[in-house]
């Protein structure tokens, strides 16, 4: 039996479940037609060059418009835009519901109301098993409302709740220029201090 064979699907989902993610729409145009899709697949690749990447399963409607089109656009949405994200979701079958409002962009529509967008020009597309992995340029950064993030936690919508902020820690302290995310690592015997060594940027 192969390492594969072995994971269940349905524990493989269930799993995966505990990993709390943030939500986003991903929009397409090509041809004059426009596509969007809801998505959690969604992570940063690298600062320099700016690159994210998000995910698509081989059979949605989305891999047909992404492998053709120049770019796309990721839409990241705030607690108050589950209409939105059913909608782009396919649940809403009708038409769109008034809170989805979407704008021209560089490469692809806006969607009005998120925390912010990325336009993207698509670097590369690889194979990942019954997925595809679409790879982005980040070509223009746009400000969004400020709100809470519309979080996706063991299938569900979640609020984020802002309770007490934990102290910050010497060297935890996060900025807009240099967000510090990989701190010193740690192999189980090994002796030797990282205390003055840098933290590694993300």
């Amino acid at each position: 039996m192969t390492a594969d064979r072995a994971i269940g699907m349905a524990a493989f989902r269930r799993i995966l479940g505990q990993f709390a993610t943030g939500v986003t729409v991903i929009t397409v145009q090509h041809d004059g037609r426009t596509h969007g899709m809801t998505a959690n697949t969604f992570t940063s690749v690298s600062l320099d060059p700016p690159l994210v990447l998000f995910c698509v399963a081989r059979t949605a409607r989305m891999t047909a418009f992404v492998v053709d089109a120049e770019g796309f656009a990721v839409n990241i949405l705030a607690d108050n835009q589950q209409e939105a994200s059913r909608h782009f979701a396919g649940s809403r079958k009708d038409e769109a519901p008034s809170a989805v409002r979407l704008h021209p962009g560089p490469v692809a529509p806006l969607l009005e109301g998120s925390l912010a967008s990325l336009s993207c020009a698509t670097e590369a597309v690889y194979e990942g098993g019954d997925h595809l992995i679409v790879l982005g340029r980040v070509i223009e950064l746009h400000e969004g409302t400020r709100a809470s993030p519309l979080v996706f936690f063991r299938s569900r919508y979640c609020d984020v709740l802002e309770g007490e902020m934990a102290p910050v820690e010497p060297g935890e302290l996060w900025s807009n220029d240099a967000i510090q995310v990989y701190h010193a690592e740690w192999t189980e015997g090994d002796d030797s201090s990282f205390a003055d060594e840098p933290l590694a940027p993300w």
